[in-house]
């Protein structure tokens, strides 16, 4: 893939983000490929000193980070916040007024975004959020070949080696032909009246992201992410409805 092919496609997944029946809108700064809202964060580690985080949080943080991670987030110099929510899949929509209130640099992590349904992803309201990352990892199973769209108007590193023709040409190369293959709603589209039968059956509440369950249930303490429990149901979606919950002990 020439240079030109690889801003060709950096306009193509900008288009195929906006092309969600989810309102999309608000997108901070201009688009930048990452290999993956992983490295989106590496590189955002090196901006901020002190990350700000809600209980339940995608643990990566506070495994790179230790103490330099915080839920006490007056104590932030950025805050982090998925959305759809890490610890359950849902709309983080509370929490990002929440943080929104603090006058602190914003982080959205959109990396279940291709997996998820009735989530509002308009950002126009907020004042602080100074970026957003989107990923097609979950979407196409290519986590190991991951590719991320961020949008930012911080000065993160990619924005540096992107001017020196520096670019992530291969994973690029491989996702542009699969985003002509499905929109960011096929999968949710796909799997969501099998996810709401397999949550029922466990006695579990659907969540807005097609690939788990939520409970408050104490039996299920062993998925506690922060005050929720995350049930990821991912490979009963291939699976028999009809799947128990002995099933999903031997998975775990």
């Amino acid at each position: 893939m020439d240079i030109n092919k690889y801003f060709d496609f950096v306009k193509q997944y900008d288009k195929w983000i906006h092309s969600s029946r989810q309102v999309v809108k608000g997108l901070p700064g201009k688009p930048y490929i990452v290999s993956g809202i992983t490295d989106a964060f590496n590189q955002l580690y090196g901006l901020y000193n002190k990350i700000g985080v809600f209980d339940g949080e995608y643990g990566y943080h506070q495994l790179v980070l230790g103490n330099r991670v915080t839920t006490d987030l007056k104590d932030a110099d950025c805050i982090v916040i998925s959305h759809p929510f890490s610890a359950d899949g849902c709309s983080s929509r509370v929490m990002l007024e929440i943080a929104d209130s603090f006058d602190k640099p914003i982080f959205v992590d959109c990396a279940f975004f291709g997996v998820c349904r009735d989530i509002n992803f308009d950002f126009t309201r907020y004042k602080n959020i100074h970026s957003v990352c989107f990923s097609l990892s979950k979407t196409f199973g290519t986590g190991f070949n991951r590719v991320g769209l961020l949008y930012t108007k911080d000065k993160f590193p990619v924005t540096i080696y992107e001017r020196w023709r520096y670019p992530l040409i291969t994973q690029a190369n491989m996702h542009t032909l699969l985003i002509q293959l499905k929109t960011p709603d096929t999968v949710a589209d796909k799997y969501r009246d099998k996810q709401k039968q397999i949550c029922s059956d466990l006695g579990i509440e659907p969540s807005s992201t097609v690939l788990f369950g939520y409970s408050y249930d104490s039996k299920y303490d062993q998925y506690k992410r922060g005050p929720v429990n995350r049930i990821c149901i991912s490979a009963l979606l291939n699976k028999q409805a009809k799947e128990t919950l002995d099933d999903l002990d031997r998975m775990g």
